[in-house]
């Protein structure tokens, strides 16, 4: 029998991180409702052992390479069978309620086709993560921020740092480490384009996702969130998310 909620958590050696995620997702106020997916891309320390182990009901599906962010969330996606489904990163943790109350605020808005909550640094600061769609200049402000100057405001932009949002609200982009979506259009656009390895694929999914209803950020709901910001530190991560560009581009056109 199908659950009315599914969640899908995408891993590559997040042995560290995982078990909290997963725990967030067991305490759930609606767990009986709840059917949590993890797909492996190809781990070689002990992620997958942990999930075996100490999480018998989550569905572990072990890849034998890694394939990427979105084509590994897709395995999943194009399985369940749910009214909504929760793209989630393993280094995500929130409250027992979170699930439910966004569940209520679709169930209540059948216009909303995802929903994203207010996503928090472990300290309780915000990350600013409703963002406008991806410009040439918000991906240099991203990279080169710490020089301050125009590249600083182009990431305060980028991120509507500036901004306050005291409810509710339609944005362009919703970050891909918690998405709450509504199945049936998750299923009509066909998931994540596979084409991005990494990087841009929640931008992508979100543009099309408008095509279907609205995309909103939802403050009254919060999630807690490790997030490295990966691309900025690693030059091979930075490479792969200016390839990932230049998808985006090539398929949204440059503004």
């Amino acid at each position: 029998m199908s659950k009315k909620i599914s969640a899908s958590v995408v891993t590559y050696n997040n042995g560290e991180e995982i078990e909290n995620v997963l725990l967030s997702l067991q305490n759930s106020s609606i767990r009986d409702q709840l059917e949590v997916y993890v797909m492996d891309n190809n781990s070689n320390d002990n992620t997958k052992k942990i999930v075996e182990n100490k999480f018998p009901k989550v569905k572990l599906i072990k890849s034998n390479e890694n394939v990427g962010f979105g084509a590994g969330h897709n395995q999943v996606i194009s399985i369940v069978d749910s009214t909504y489904h929760l793209l989630v990163n393993p280094d995500i943790t929130f409250e027992p309620s979170v699930i439910e109350g966004l569940s209520k605020y679709m169930d209540e808005n059948p216009d909303v086709v995802i929903v994203s909550p207010k996503i928090l640094n472990p300290d309780g600061t915000e990350q600013y993560l409703p963002k406008l769609n991806p410009k040439v200049r918000y991906f240099l402000g991203g990279r080169f921020e710490k020089y301050g100057g125009i590249f600083k405001k182009w990431r305060s932009e980028y991120t509507r740092s500036n901004e306050t949002f005291t409810g509710p609200e339609d944005i362009e982009f919703c970050t891909g480490c918690f998405m709450f979506i509504r199945t049936s259009n998750l299923k009509q656009v066909g998931g994540f384009d596979e084409r991005y390895f990494l990087h841009f694929e929640d931008a992508d999914l979100a543009r099309m996702m408008k095509q279907k209803g609205r995309v909103v950020f939802n403050p009254d709901y919060e999630v807690n969130h490790l997030w490295k910001r990966d691309n900025v530190k690693s030059r091979k991560v930075f490479i792969i998310a200016l390839h990932s560009m230049f998808k985006y581009f090539r398929k949204w056109g440059i503004r």
